[in-house]
């Protein structure tokens, strides 16, 4: 059901070319937003716009590499031009691979760290400039994971990642208060995404069994007994984005079917 609770606003989603960042791109769609697509995968983000614009927003999609810096300040301007100020920026661009950690490399450490945590860094930072000098009272909301509450083994690095940005969330909160932008993380648990499928068969390989297998595990540990869907990620980020909630800040919601209270 499309509502407006968005409506006239412009929000960056970052990684929406697949899984949750195209939920979450949808989602705020339907409310009523124009959205700004960055993404490494242009061609499969390209169809995301089409779904975007099928719910009656504008889309855009830009090439980007969420590590570099310089390609998110080229593609902030276009959208600006394209769409006017950000009014809200959702940092979902991410790594995952289920390594344990006496097998993770450095570079696999510093991939992770890069995309996961020096990207949301670089993207912050760049919106939350803009919205400052415009005046803007917007929201960040930045995708985390319950895996930086109650992480599986084999997600040592992915988990430090997202723990990492949980924190840096709450100062940005307290660091943008004055400029009534509002800063909010969400924590899905196991969504029905192609990262999930990836995360499945490199665990059902360590542990020798199958994917099949540790998906019916892992549904067992969620209250509601089923993984999510993306747009349900999306229904929290829209309401994180809206009015609706301005005096929320600093927070991290668990998008997880009970798997964190479990």
């Amino acid at each position: 059901m499309r509502d407006d609770r968005l409506a006239e606003r412009h929000v960056v989603v970052t990684g929406a070319a697949q899984g949750i960042g195209r939920g979450i791109a949808t989602r705020v769609a339907r409310a009523g937003a124009d959205v700004s697509i960055f993404d490494v995968n242009a061609e499969d983000a390209e169809t995301t716009a089409e779904l975007v614009r099928e719910e009656g927003g504008r889309a855009a999609v830009y090439e980007v590499d969420v590590t570099d810096a310089a390609a998110i300040e080229g593609a902030l301007d276009a959208a600006v031009e394209a769409f006017g100020p950000v009014d809200g920026l959702v940092n979902n661009a991410g790594v995952q691979q289920s390594i344990p950690v006496l097998e993770t490399t450095e570079e696999q450490w510093d991939r992770h760290m890069d995309v996961n945590a020096k990207g949301v860094f670089l993207c912050s930072k760049a919106v939350a400039t803009r919205m400052r000098e415009a005046g803007i009272e917007g929201s960040i909301v930045n995708v985390a994971s319950v895996g930086a509450v109650r992480p599986f083994p084999g997600q040592g690095v992915y988990a430090a990642t997202k723990a990492g940005v949980t924190a840096f969330g709450v100062v940005l909160a307290k660091e943008l208060a004055d400029d009534g932008i509002t800063v909010n993380s969400v924590n899905p648990g196991t969504i029905d995404t192609p990262m999930v499928e990836a995360w499945l068969e490199e665990n059902a390989e360590q542990a020798g069994t199958t994917p099949e297998e540790v998906l019916a595990e892992t549904v067992e540990m969620h209250v509601l007994n089923r993984i999510g869907r993306p747009e349900e990620v999306g229904h929290a980020v829209t309401f994180l984005l809206s009015e609706e909630a301005a005096w929320i800040t600093g927070e991290s919601l668990n998008v997880d079917g009970g798997f964190t209270v479990n």
